[in-house]
């Protein structure tokens, strides 16, 4: 137990409960009147006053009762010198031998209570640490003498762990020992151990439990090396929604109370997609790491200077690009994402009807890498998207014949492109009274190619333009040029078509890596260490102890007062 209130109430309630068990048994065995010249043969073993005799002839009793098995290795032998002892006669050089040799038959309870009833006799039939070992064990407060003591904190493998329960886990285990506890030791017990770090990954104790146990000490341990099934077995929610958010699998809308603390990864999957309107949240909801990467991450955005695991973070590149606002031309060879940034800022500056800009920026994809370095791997696919807008944007400077040389250009990149390159030379081919403008009316009108929403735009541009006719006139000359599409076969195919592969310009899917915080091992599942559990320990503790019994009598002052 870890509340020391509550352990003090366990023990007295404990001791409270043996003492009325031991007073029961006294009440129902026979007396044992002791004469004065048999008390002073007991006294040769160390047995001093009546209460103490009759505290060992109760344990002799339960030990010759108890023996009922073959008399092999001596068994009859060792109960002939119980007899003996019982009827007034012990033998000083036997009775010791016999007793431990019966004691090491008996149960760990059994020997505990034995145990617990020589020493509150003040029998000490334990060598000098057998019997410090005994207080400490038979002790209802044992945590007070290995405070005081520490050669009591010394001893065998289920001794060891004793002590350290008793401590509240506070007191290691020795490493060469956890083997042997490992196995039996209650699973409250491993968990004290764990809490304050007596048990490490490299111990390895779920190599000595049943299945379930053997999961549950992995996930405390090294939670990196349970799989999903095994998170499902346990029922691990937190390692089963990090492990649904980093596959991209859909999150279930029923990860966190709706009461508690904002989901993480409910946060980190908005960021993805570019929504920084929860990075406040997010901030606060995130381990110290994963915070100062975020941290970091938004710093960059001044000016769009990142370290390399961001940019290689294609996760994050959605929130990039939403906090990031270039003003001038991004420089497409730095990386992947800025390659990425630069074509959706081309296409950007087209729908605003910047067009002039939207060339520039597109025009950098020509430009050679920089010495001792390469071109980001996604550039050259990149590279007909941008010779198409470089085109569009001659087109819009009444540049035909340039226009149509970098359609050529990009032509021979990609089949996409070949439309384009046939109208631009059916435009050039056809005379220039009877030309209609090449460039694309729903760009014009700050819209998608292809928009079904162009009626209402149109609106909204002559609502905003009632009063300038030259305006007023360009937009009128759109919407005959959509109207006159609608009315052809071909439809939109008579326009440049601008983007090329919409996939170019869409936010990659990957999650945001850089900012899911790590796996934390699974939180204490058991109860704290209860009474009984700690009983357990306290008499595989005692067993061990018998190595110590004497095997003749201790050395005491034989003539010492009886009283």
């Amino acid at each position: 137990m870890t509340d020391p209130v509550a352990v003090r109430n366990a023990a007295i309630a404990a001791e409270k409960r043996r003492l009325a068990e031991q007073r029961q048994r006294r009440e129902a065995a026979p007396s044992h009147r002791t004469s004065g010249f048999v008390l002073r043969k007991w006294r040769w073993l160390g047995v001093n006053g009546g209460d103490a005799v009759r505290a060992v002839l109760e344990v002799l009793d339960e030990l010759q009762k108890a023996s009922v098995g073959p008399d092999a290795d001596g068994g009859g032998q060792h109960k002939e010198q119980l007899r003996k002892a019982i009827e007034g006669s012990p033998e000083a050089d036997a009775l010791l031998p016999a007793v431990g040799a019966l004691l090491k038959e008996s149960t760990p309870t059994e020997v505990l209570r034995h145990l617990r009833t020589l020493h509150a006799a003040g029998v000490e039939w334990l060598n000098p640490e057998g019997t410090g070992r005994q207080a400490v064990i038979c002790s209802t407060a044992p945590s007070l003498l290995l405070a005081r003591s520490s050669r009591s904190l010394t001893g065998e493998p289920a001794y060891s762990l004793f002590t350290s329960v008793a401590m509240g886990g506070a007191v290691p285990v020795p490493t060469k020992m956890l083997p042997e506890v490992l196995p039996w030791a209650p699973l409250p017990v491993i968990d004290d151990l764990i809490e304050h770090g007596g048990i490490l990954p490299e111990d390895s104790p779920w190599a000595y439990r049943a299945d379930s146990e053997a999961i549950y000490l992995r996930a405390r341990l090294v939670p990196g090396k349970v799989t999903p099934d095994e998170a499902r077995a346990l029922r691990w929610t937190p390692f089963l929604r990090r492990a649904d958010f980093l596959s991209g699998r859909e999150l279930d809308a029923d990860g966190s109370a709706t009461d508690g603390p904002p989901d993480v990864y409910d946060m980190l999957l908005d960021v993805s997609v570019g929504d920084a309107a929860r990075l406040q949240e997010l901030d606060a909801a995130l381990p110290d790491e994963q915070r100062v990467q975020l941290r970091n991450l938004k710093a960059g955005s001044y000016e769009g200077n990142w370290p390399r695991t961001f940019l290689a973070d294609r996760g994050l590149w959605a929130l990039m690009s939403t906090l990031w606002d270039p003003q001038s031309t991004v420089d497409p060879r730095l990386s992947d994402f800025h390659a990425w940034t630069a074509i959706r800022r081309a296409y950007d500056l087209v729908i605003e009807g910047r067009v002039e800009e939207a060339g520039q920026q597109a025009t950098a994809f020509d430009r050679l890498p920089k010495p001792g370095k390469t071109l980001p791997s996604s550039m050259p696919g990149m590279l007909p998207e941008a010779l198409n807008l470089a085109a569009y944007a001659a087109l819009a400077r009444e540049d035909p014949q340039d226009a149509e040389r970098l359609m050529e250009r990009a032509a021979a990149l990609t089949d996409e492109a070949a439309g384009n390159l046939r109208l631009i030379r059916m435009w050039r081919a056809t005379p220039k009274n009877t030309r209609d403008p090449l460039t694309n009316p729903y760009l014009e009108l700050g819209l998608p190619h292809g928009s079904a929403d162009w009626e209402t735009r149109y609106r909204e541009l002559v609502r905003e333009s009632r009063f300038d006719t030259v305006k007023y006139a360009r937009l009128n000359l759109i919407r005959g040029r959509l109207d006159e599409a609608r009315r052809h076969e071909a439809r939109d195919g008579v326009f440049f078509r601008l983007p090329l592969d919409h996939s170019v310009y869409e936010a990659p899917d990957d999650v945001p890596r850089s900012l899911v915080p790590p796996l934390e091992p699974l939180p204490r599942r058991t109860p704290a260490t209860s009474g009984a559990e700690m009983e357990a320990v306290r008499a595989r503790a005692a067993v061990e102890i018998l190595q110590d019994f004497r095997t003749t009598p201790p050395r005491l002052d034989r003539h010492r007062s009886t009283q």
